[in-house]
């Protein structure tokens, strides 16, 4: 009986895994979601348009855009966690959502690790510190003498709590014992939109997005947060060479699925989105959005993750930037 019954269950895994692999192969059999958790219009959203376009072309079915913004990228996080690990929803992810959130916010309805199954790093991006042009203020330095001087006056905005720019903004003022407010908004759009009235002072954000308002002299821009200078904008010193060491941020984005995807489909999405990466296309296109293609294996992006969500612990422990209840 004992035997039987042992039988019984072997037959029933290897006929498992073998449904599992068919499924794997057949896939994809219907359109797949790609949740962007952030506004259309946003950077994240631009990432992932060009992955939904080149994805959908690899995988031959259509890859649909689902843009579910609010909380910091946490409502489309939860939604993508939340699914079917069939790999019919992926998460445009990104260093907010899988690194700074939970340690921003008290309530995280989802863990960056165990919620997921980490497919591939998708691209990086440095920001830059821009202030309004009415700041008499041309350097690093003269912002920080300038909020020194205005305790409790000078806001800086953000795409949202939790977010890159909202953190640099929040390390900025920690670590130079600043008293500046901080102005989240839902998205860069509207970010950019009041800093360019004049009714927030100054934000670190994506450079892309500005490059046409520093251009036209609306914004002026005093730093970028990459280890380099970047070419777009040859004249502008990173944070370290314009007086404040240690003080790289780079955003990132990752695909991600919900936690449970077999090894197989993970694999299968991985070596599809790595190939579409190393097209020159799809690099031009990245690198006119200020994107710099960056893959790896799904292990390269959970060992990012876990080392990014160490690394940005301690930072909004230095900046006291973890929101109350």
């Amino acid at each position: 009986m004992a035997k039987r019954l042992a039988a019984v269950m072997l037959v029933a895994v290897i006929s498992a895994l073998a449904g599992s692999s068919a499924a794997a192969q057949q896939y994809p059999t219907r359109p797949v979601t790609l949740i962007v958790p952030f506004p259309a219009g946003s950077t994240t959203d631009l990432v992932g348009r060009i992955l939904a376009d080149r994805l959908g072309e690899a995988l031959g079915q259509r890859v649909v855009i689902d843009n579910r913004g609010g909380a910091g990228g946490m409502v489309g996080s939860e939604a993508a966690a939340r699914s079917a690990p069939d790999g019919y929803t992926l998460l445009m992810g990104t260093i907010g959502t899988h690194s700074i959130n939970p340690y921003v916010y008290p309530k995280v309805a989802y863990d960056p690790i165990a919620d997921f199954s980490p497919i591939i790093q998708f691209g990086t991006a440095p920001n830059v510190l821009v202030v309004h042009p009415s700041l008499p203020v041309k350097t690093v330095k003269d912002l920080i003498e300038y909020v020194r001087a205005r305790p409790g006056q000078t806001n800086y905005a953000s795409s949202g709590n939790g977010t890159s720019n909202h953190l640099s903004g929040a390390m900025f003022a920690a670590r130079e014992g600043l008293k500046a407010s901080h102005v989240p908004y839902r998205g860069g759009a509207q970010a950019i939109t009041d800093l360019l009235r004049g009714e927030v002072q100054f934000m670190f954000y994506h450079y892309l997005p500005l490059l046409p308002h520093i251009a036209e002299g609306k914004l002026r821009p005093l730093a970028v947060t990459s280890t380099e200078r970047i070419a777009a904008l040859p004249d502008v010193p990173t944070m370290a060479q314009a007086g404040m060491s240690d003080f790289e941020v780079s955003a990132w984005f990752g695909v991600y699925g919900p936690a449970g995807m077999s090894d197989e489909l993970v694999q299968r999405l991985n070596t599809a989105i790595a190939r579409i990466l190393e097209s020159p296309a799809t690099r031009k296109s990245l690198i006119e959005q200020g994107i710099d293609p960056v893959h790896g294996s799904s292990k390269d992006l959970l060992t990012l993750t876990r080392s990014e969500m160490a690394r940005w612990r301690k930072a909004v422990e230095l900046a006291g930037a973890r929101l109350q209840q």
